[in-house]
């Protein structure tokens, strides 16, 4: 099955290029129009549970027309939409371009073009920040965004494609669709945690279906990822495998959400840096755990550079693992 590889690869090299029909744009009009019908209902518990079954069933059936109108066409559109699709779901590409024009910035001194940059790439204030600090809010966006923006998203690929191919062997369109829809339901819920999955007085009971759902979702895959990351930690002789996995022990549950410190907690003991503590969004103080032994120092723009390089292998290491899976469960 070449669709993710071949949708990791373009996403890679082109993963910078923005454009206002880009998928996720779409869905994220589809989630905001249905977010304030919603909410002007009520703010409460049930209003945002039915937001996200509404969210999920509209975005659904759009991409499942579009499917159905691509194949009817011609079975070539139909596979070249669905690595479309995937692609614009991936995200090492883009988060090394963020992350890059960021160094680049910082390299050069110019901490206020840094931080403006950091806007586009992390959701906290970054309008005071220093050089060791916007160093570490990129190092920490690169970290978490592994998982959702790419072990994730080929998690449920994957599964779908399995699901599909156990039901009715050697129906591969039927099966990669089925996997594209199971990608789409995920990035759904995650646009949807993004948009309303926040702790603050406006979201606390109507974004909690969201953020909870979110993190269940990610529960399994994050693990997954967290392993590879590690795994990638061993192949570059220059990161230090020991210090990631006791990092990983030690500092995994150091984060509000139950998934974030999985990434971080190893990056933070592979690069030797101190990861988490306070954070700022929308003026509000946010103090959370430190990742990171007491002799381990600060992030430097450096540690992006070794941020990236972890983050590329561990996505290749996620793209052969998720290839050759499909493969195994069927002739298994």
């Amino acid at each position: 099955m070449i669709i993710l590889p071949v949708a990791f690869l373009l996403e890679f090299y082109i993963g910078s290029i923005r454009y206002k029909l880009h998928p996720l744009n779409i869905m994220g009009k589809i989630a905001f129009f249905l977010e304030k019908v919603f909410y002007s209902v009520s703010d409460d518990f049930l209003s945002g549970l039915l937001f996200n079954l509404a969210a999920i069933f509209l975005i659904i059936v759009v991409f499942a027309v579009i499917d159905i109108i691509t194949i009817k066409i011609s079975i070539f559109l139909f596979y070249s939409f669905s690595v479309y699709i995937l692609l614009s779901f991936l995200s090492t590409g883009g988060l090394k371009y963020e992350g890059m024009k960021i160094y680049r910035f910082l390299k050069a001194n110019d901490i206020e073009s840094a931080r403006k940059a950091l806007m586009s790439l992390a959701g906290r204030d970054s309008h005071n920040l220093n050089l060791s600090e916007i160093s570490r809010a990129v190092i920490e966006s690169i970290a978490e965004n592994t998982g959702d923006g790419m072990g994730s998203v080929v998690f449920y690929f994957t599964i779908g494609l399995i699901f599909g191919l156990l039901y009715k062997p050697f129906q591969m369109p039927f099966a990669v669709a089925l996997g594209i829809a199971f990608a789409v339901i995920y990035k759904s819920v995650n646009l949807m945690d993004s948009l309303v999955g926040y702790r603050n007085k406006k979201y606390e009971k109507f974004g909690s279906f969201s953020a909870r759902l979110d993190d269940a979702l990610n529960y399994i895959p994050f693990r997954i990822t967290a392993f590879f990351m590690l795994l990638s930690t061993l192949i570059y002789s220059s990161y230090d495998i020991k210090e990631a996995l006791k990092s990983w022990v030690k500092f995994r549950k150091n984060h509000p959400s139950p998934n974030g410190g999985q990434l971080e907690s190893v990056i933070a003991g592979a690069l030797r840096i101190k990861l988490g503590g306070i954070n700022h969004y929308g003026g509000v103080e946010s103090k959370r755990p430190v990742m990171g032994f007491e002799n381990y120092g600060a992030a430097s723009k450096e540690n992006i550079i070794d941020t990236i390089h972890v983050m590329e292998l561990t996505s290749v290491l996620l793209v052969i693992f998720y290839t050759l899976l499909p493969a195994i469960a069927f002739f298994v």
